[in-house]
């Protein structure tokens, strides 16, 4: 596969991938607020706005989000809450 290839995927992967955790975001209460570590406190669509501009903090919680659904995915997240 060429290169040009491999990083048209790339770009298409992150592109579904932060489509994702917007999706997830929107599904929450607009007046719900999250702390990112030392980055300070976001509403719901200040957090969306860093998603889509691919900054820093959107990275954070894109990273955070795949992390949750990952641990959803194995099981975990039941486990945990005792579901499971």
């Amino acid at each position: 596969m060429s290169q040009k290839k491999i990083q048209k995927m790339q770009i298409d992967t992150d592109e579904e991938i932060r489509n994702l955790v917007i999706a997830r975001l929107t599904t929450i209460s607009s007046d719900t607020i999250k702390s990112i570590g030392d980055e300070g406190t976001f509403t719901r669509d200040e957090l969306i706005k860093h998603v889509e501009k691919g900054d820093n903090i959107g990275k954070t919680i894109q990273a955070v989000e795949m992390e949750w659904l990952r641990a959803m995915k194995g099981g975990l997240i039941q486990l945990l809450y005792g579901q499971g």
